[in-house]
């Protein structure tokens, strides 16, 4: 009965949080684009071609693991902290490295600086993934769902005020890392992580491979879903590429939504009875 609760409880401020999260969304959205050009987004879409996959990829799954796992231990969690701030670190110095050649391959000189900039959320972002796996493990959705609104009220407040100032798709960029910062610091406030990382990954095996098998999934998705973008973005152009980004995006949205909420309670819901062959069956 506890656990059916805490599944009613977790849909209950899930589903809330993501309808009002998306009324922000859509409210901001409507004045910014009025401020915007679609070039703007099209750049914008240009960046997350790469930096997408490398945001799929910088935890290589780990969180995951440890919602799963059924048990967890200050070594495993430093262990794991290690290995993802190691990973985010390195997204950072290849972004910043090659940005120029992300440029090229779009025509377009003005990524450089975009791409560079909006690599220093893989930093933040280290930061974030214990203590939200945590709070998801444990069921906690009332706080996981009151700062992810509060993080999304603060990028949609900073990208209004950038882009009525001019910034163009700086106000975009900027707003983006400002709502990762907010959401890093809600969570860790919500669940504090104050462990050093470790960098002695024996008996992490096992983690890292069920993180390797779960980072393969978003791989695939990831080429299924961002092809168009790269393609439509490299032969059509920025601004093509932005009436496309904007309409796919609306477009896609309640499938994203609702399925995103059943999988988000339900991971730690079937994990806390993966040995419960009674309860998995009914």
């Amino acid at each position: 009965m506890g656990l059916k609760l805490d599944v009613l409880s977790g849909l209950k401020w899930t589903a809330g949080a993501k309808f009002f999260t998306q009324l922000i969304n859509w409210a901001f959205t409507i004045f910014v684009m009025r401020l915007l050009q679609p070039d703007d987004y099209g750049l914008l879409a240009m960046a997350a071609v790469f930096t997408s996959l490398c945001l799929l990829l910088n935890e290589m799954g780990l969180g995951t693991a440890i919602i799963q796992a059924k048990r967890i231990t200050d070594d495993l969690l430093r262990q794991v902290f290690g290995m993802i701030l190691l990973i985010n670190i390195l997204f950072l110095i290849a972004f910043l490295a090659f940005a120029p050649l992300i440029s090229r391959i779009f025509d377009e000189p003005r990524l450089i600086n975009i791409v560079r900039v909006f690599a220093f959320q893989f930093p933040i972002m280290a930061f974030f993934v214990i203590p939200n796996s945590w709070l998801t493990r444990d069921m906690k959705f009332r706080s996981i769902s009151v700062v992810a609104l509060i993080a999304e009220l603060s990028n949609g407040v900073c990208t209004f005020i950038l882009a009525w100032r001019g910034y163009g798709v700086w106000s975009l960029v900027i707003g983006s890392l400002v709502r990762v910062l907010v959401h890093c610091i809600g969570i860790n406030m919500a669940r504090p992580f104050l462990k050093l990382p470790s960098f002695k990954f024996k008996g992490f095996a096992d983690t890292a491979k069920f993180g390797g098998l779960i980072s393969l999934q978003r791989i695939l998705w990831y080429f299924y879903s961002q092809a168009d973008v790269f393609i439509i973005g490299r032969i059509l152009g920025s601004t093509i590429l932005g009436y496309y980004s904007v309409a796919m995006h609306i477009a896609s949205l309640p499938l994203q939504k609702v399925g995103s909420i059943f999988s988000q309670v339900g991971l730690p819901a079937y994990s806390k009875i993966q040995d419960d062959k009674d309860a998995l069956s009914y």
